[in-house]
């Protein structure tokens, strides 16, 4: 006699999706920002690239605070619901500002402008959802089978809104009225 199920194929599916949507928001961001802020902006890859990593290092830290924080909450919702919910707000909001830096601005202003709303989307808000996301295989059933299908749907979701943003966003650019980018293998 196996675990007991709490789970339909229904269900799975469902949390699959709910990682299609935050991977849309991450695959435009690791796939755009560096060819928006170089070719748009006029910035420098490599100090872009240097404070992405020093970006990364407060994500680190980051993720083990929305760990402990979600650990700690009880509310109506459950644990991972309202920081999931608390951070679309903040993904969608720094999304956009992400690529919406002012022109007009200086340089060093342009860079300190892309660090604020890199780190806030990723170290924060990305990160409290995807931790929240990650904590509810747990908390939605008791069956390690389950837990492990779930995080197979997790990622075919995963990789399939990476394959869509990649694909799709650089003719809905030129479409758009964009600059087509080119790419040289020389």
């Amino acid at each position: 006699m196996g675990e007991k199920k709490y789970l339909n194929f229904l269900n799975k599916f469902g949390y699959g999706t709910g990682d299609f949507a935050a991977n849309m928001v991450y695959g435009i961001v690791t796939s755009f920002v560096m060819i928006y802020l170089t070719n748009t902006v006029g910035l420098d890859a490599g100090i872009i690239g240097t404070l992405i990593m020093l970006s990364k290092f407060a994500d680190g830290v980051t993720d083990v605070c929305f760990g402990t924080f979600i650990d700690r909450t009880h509310s109506k919702m459950g644990k991972a619901r309202p920081w999931m919910l608390f951070s679309y707000i903040g993904n969608a909001l720094f999304l956009i500002l992400l690529f919406a830096i002012p022109l007009e601005m200086g340089k060093t202003a342009q860079y300190v402008y892309f660090f604020i709303a890199y780190t806030l989307l990723n170290a924060v808000f990305y990160t409290a959802n995807n931790i929240a996301y990650s904590a509810l295989t747990s908390l939605i059933t008791r069956n390690g089978n389950e837990r492990v299908q779930l995080g197979t749907y997790r990622f075919i979701f995963s990789t399939l809104a990476n394959l869509i943003v990649s694909n799709i966003t650089l003719n809905a650019v030129e479409a758009f009225g964009g600059v087509p980018l080119q790419v040289s293998l020389v």
